[in-house]
């Protein structure tokens, strides 16, 4: 007796088409002092101390990956302090601080100061404004130029894009040698942004 092979056809699932959106991605922890270390992009809804995000702190779809069927083409980055953070504190939260970039679980791709990681769009300037003897501070600080094009560029010596898929991992790591300490409002949020093109499906 003849035993037959059964062949089942179908057809397969068909790849998203993708559309380039022109958009950052953007994370925020809250930086408070006795921190070492707070990792950005690693939690979409809460912070470190339990209290929720808003859009206005982050637009990650989901945490610590882009989530299927988006991807990124990375750029580089800006940081910033919140607005209304004192010079004081500012001087602080810069003062020997490591910004890192890891994909994966423990690929360090980028570490460096700080202070080489600009806000790009800003107003700047430190001012005494009311004339009296001991004058009230008004502190609008930037780091670096308020325009654009200011930004750290992470693309390949050959001007190309980094790829992240949509299931690739990813976390911003910054660290404080030593731990902070002295903020006068503690904890003070402070955001990575991600600059790029963001391909979300049609």
């Amino acid at each position: 007796m003849k035993q037959g092979v059964q062949y089942v056809s179908g057809t397969p699932p068909q790849t998203p088409v993708l559309r380039p959106l022109r958009q950052p991605l953007y994370d925020t922890e809250k930086f408070a002092n006795g921190d070492t270390q707070q990792v950005l992009f690693t939690d979409n809804k809460k912070f470190s101390d339990g209290t929720s995000k808003s859009l206005a702190d982050t637009n990650m779809p989901q945490s610590g990956t882009l989530g299927f069927p988006l991807e990124f083409d990375h750029v580089g980055f800006t940081f910033e302090f919140e607005r209304g953070t004192s010079r004081s504190d500012f001087n602080i939260l810069y003062k020997s601080t490591v910004f890192e970039w890891i994909y994966g679980q423990v690929t360090r791709w980028l570490q460096i100061r700080m202070t080489r990681i600009p806000e790009g769009i800003t107003a700047a300037g430190s001012v005494s404004i009311d004339g009296n003897a001991a004058p009230a501070e008004a502190s609008i600080i930037g780091n670096g130029w308020g325009v654009v094009s200011n930004f750290y560029n992470f693309t390949t010596p050959d001007r190309k894009a980094r790829r992240i898929t949509s299931t690739e991992s990813f976390k911003n790591p910054i660290l404080f040698f030593p731990a902070i300490a002295g903020l006068t409002a503690s904890p003070r949020k402070g955001s990575t942004f991600m600059l790029g093109i963001l391909y979300g499906q049609l």
